[in-house]
């Protein structure tokens, strides 16, 4: 049997004691050394990834059942968050010192609280006074011995995720943290393996980090980025507006975009969204036309588009104007939905824009020589001449005002 082999045989037993230990609460005090433990481990196996997540349903399970008259418990996360400072075991710290010495002065000779010996002068009824707050301290090690795994040569991408019910209360504790690097760590949980992400939005649980005035840290950024791009079609669908908060918050730039054509085809279903044109900043209004251009994007017109459209035009809103037509040019040739009835109505209304913004006038003329209306095919042909004749006559109009006398 190779090392490897046998370190996960000796993981998939501890796991089992863990669960038990959580299960009948006999010595949940003495199970913080082992999550201590586990969480130092620097060289842990990804593996152990899946173990610690069903350890955490464990402890929402049994964290549950302390109020037999409430199905959920959500302790607060200043208190878990003091009780997580106070167990850390830091000999330089006063306090931690305190602790430590009079958790490990109860070990001597007759102490055996996971039972090795015949017999056993340890108490096997439950400790006093367990709390909602100590429960989540146990989440917080457990999730960061599962998920604090953002180390070179880190690799989660073939992990299988079990979600049970009792995992709500875990996001609902976790990600209600005031430590973006605790949120981080449960952002993993929406992209670990390739399949079964959890149930519910992402983007409801962090609605209250989304609030904050404060910025994102750098990993939690990061994390959030990449849960995007993975959920965002099913966050759309579930919590529009909590998406798009969460997209505000985040700020992207271009340059942090890896794959260009996912996150201009986000932010235009983002737009489509019922709250979409009014919510969506105008950090990513900027982009988006350009994106879609770049990117070569052509979904197709929905019918939603054109209302849009009008809406953007009654307000005014030249800017957003300017780029969602763009959009509309762009995804004409592909369309599935009758559009002769309306395709008078589009070209005029994309006149009315470029008369009154000009300076969007290079990027129409950037969707006829590059973007997806460059394709030759008899669809796209038809439209960008349309298109062209209309950046021909914007041009010939402030061809005057452009000119210099010599």
């Amino acid at each position: 049997m190779y090392a490897s082999d046998s370190l996960e045989t000796i993981l998939s037993h501890l796991s089992t004691r863990v669960l038990n230990c959580i299960a009948d609460r006999s010595c949940l005090h003495h199970l913080n050394y082992l999550l201590e433990f586990l969480a130092a481990w620097e060289k842990r196996p990804a593996y152990l990834t899946p173990k610690a997540y069903r350890w955490c349903s464990a402890i929402s399970e049994a964290a549950g059942r302390l109020d037999p008259n409430e199905t959920t418990i959500g302790p607060s996360y200043e208190q878990a968050y003091i009780l997580k400072q106070v167990l850390r075991l830091r000999p330089q710290d006063p306090v931690d010192s305190w602790y430590a010495e009079g958790g490990f002065s109860e070990v001597g000779p007759s102490y055996d609280p996971v039972r090795l010996g015949a017999t056993s002068h340890h108490s096997r009824g439950p400790p006093q006074h367990l709390t909602p707050s100590m429960y989540a301290h146990l989440l917080l090690i457990t999730f960061e011995i599962g998920f604090c795994c953002d180390k070179p040569g880190c690799d989660q991408s073939g992990l299988l995720l079990e979600h049970t019910l009792h995992h709500k209360w875990v996001f609902e504790t976790i990600l209600s943290s005031d430590d973006d690097e605790v949120i981080a760590d449960a952002l993993c949980i929406w992209t670990v393996g390739n399949i079964n992400t959890p149930p519910g939005s992402c983007a409801r649980y962090l609605a209250e980090r989304v609030e904050r005035a404060t910025p994102f840290s750098p990993r939690l950024q990061q994390a959030s980025i990449r849960a995007i791009e993975r959920i965002w079609r099913n966050e759309l669908k579930v919590s529009g507006l909590d998406t798009v908060h969460w997209l505000n918050c985040l700020n992207i730039d271009v340059d942090d975009m890896v794959d260009k054509q996912t996150w201009a085809e986000l932010l235009v279903e983002a737009i489509r969204s019922p709250t979409g044109p009014e919510s969506l900043s105008s950090h990513y209004w900027h982009m988006v036309d350009k994106l879609v251009v770049a990117s070569r994007l052509r979904l197709g017109l929905a019918s939603h588009d054109t209302e849009v459209m009008r809406l953007l035009e009654e307000a005014e809103d030249w800017e957003k104007l300017g780029a969602w037509m763009v959009i509309v040019w762009s995804f004409l040739s592909g369309s599935k939905i009758p559009i002769s009835e309306s395709m008078e109505g589009i070209e005029q209304v994309t006149l009315r824009s470029l008369l009154r913004r000009p300076s969007a006038l290079p990027t129409f003329e950037d969707l006829c020589e590059a973007g997806p209306l460059s394709c030759p095919c008899l669809s796209c042909q038809e439209c960008k001449d349309k298109l062209q004749r209309i950046c021909n006559q914007v041009r010939a109009e402030q061809l005057p005002s452009e000119s210099s006398p010599p």
